[in-house]
């Protein structure tokens, strides 16, 4: 998985999750004082998330959670152990 993230924005508490959880993510920094926003392998990041705005998560299969209240869930659902 692949978490875009921006300094000084709210895609902190889905990395805090991730750590605290022990889930590995990649990450890629967003340039969001340009436009169009590049990542940090020069990607425009709109392609990613077409709103423009971090948190993202892309997941393994492709598709990608862009609201931070998601993302923390999903990961915290992940992590889950059964009972």
């Amino acid at each position: 998985m692949k978490l875009y993230y921006a300094t000084g924005t709210c895609s902190l508490s889905p990395h805090i999750v991730a750590l605290e959880a022990g889930i590995e993510l990649d990450l890629e920094k967003v340039n969001l004082a340009k436009t169009p926003h590049p990542t940090e392998t020069g990607v425009d990041f709109t392609t990613i998330n077409p709103n423009g705005y971090v948190p993202a998560l892309e997941l393994d299969d492709g598709s990608v959670l862009t609201e931070g209240a998601a993302i923390v869930q999903y990961l915290a659902d992940s992590n889950r152990k059964p009972a």
